[in-house]
């Protein structure tokens, strides 16, 4: 299990409509990442509007730029890259948190969600959830051929999984917890691999097939400590970057040989 750091996260607006009643609260915004880093627990509460029976919420961290991925497929006798894209304009986390009445965090939901339900009731308010959301934003270039009708979608599924397997995507049916007041509590795990940067969280408020309210909360993910110095040394002087990587390699070496030499004279 990571190292936890709850992160409370107010809201700083709500989207369509401002509605009376709907709030959620922060602790703090920012998450360090040193050397020790293996992820932290981002807790999230708040209140329901009035009216509301429905709630999910999405973290989403910044995008990493282009994304290289490679087909697989037999030649002759061997396995081999045989399509490879750039991927761009994913984001870098992807996280969406729903809300289950029927087990209300208590053991697992009887039923899976439906994502295409779920986006038709968003409409236009809103963008799209889950693996469409990825497919609607991003852009994908064949490097090696032209783009065939369907691959784009089968590309971002296979990224989706990909992801999924770090932890840095993912759709957690059961995940909300509502009391019977209307308070609302989740987790969202940011994995140990989360990338530095502005993240944001959507937390989006549903009365039936209708989206009443969305609130806004930003989090923000940076370096600290040696690891921050080593990466703005390596952003703005590269050659010092370059030279102290040797030094300490060579430092290494000395150590390791030294302690090597000193246990064979015994």
């Amino acid at each position: 299990m990571p190292g936890t750091l709850a992160i409370v996260l107010a809201v700083l607006g709500a989207v369509p409509q401002a509605v009376p009643g709907s709030s959620t609260r922060v602790a703090t915004r920012r998450v360090p990442i040193s050397y020790s880093f293996s992820g932290h627990q981002v807790f999230l509460y708040g209140q329901l509007p009035p009216g509301s029976n429905g709630v999910f919420a999405v973290m989403e961290g910044p995008s990493t730029g282009e994304t290289r991925l490679m087909k697989k497929g037999k030649v002759v006798f061997f396995w081999m890259g045989v399509r490879q894209y750039e991927l761009a304009h994913a984001p870098g986390l992807y996280l969406v948190n729903l809300y289950c009445p029927e087990a209300n965090r208590q053991g697992e939901c009887p039923r899976p969600v439906d994502l295409e339900a779920l986006n038709r009731t968003l409409g236009s308010a809103a963008e799209p959830v889950g693996p469409e959301a990825i497919l609607a934003r991003t852009s994908l270039e064949v490097l090696n051929g032209d783009l065939e009708e369907g691959e784009h979608a089968r590309v971002v599924e296979g990224f989706w999984k990909l992801q999924e397997s770090h932890g840095l995507y993912g759709l957690h049916e059961n995940a909300i917890r509502v009391t019977e007041d209307g308070m609302l509590y989740h987790v969202f795990d940011l994995p140990a691999e989360a990338p530095e940067g502005k993240y944001s969280i959507l937390t989006h408020f549903l009365r039936d097939d209708t989206l009443v309210a969305v609130t806004r909360n930003d989090l923000f993910v940076r370096q600290s400590g040696l690891i921050a110095w080593l990466s703005r040394l390596a952003e703005r002087h590269a050659m010092t970057y370059g030279g102290f990587t040797v030094a300490i390699a060579l430092l290494a070496g000395f150590f390791a040989g030294s302690l090597f030499k000193g246990g064979a004279k015994h």
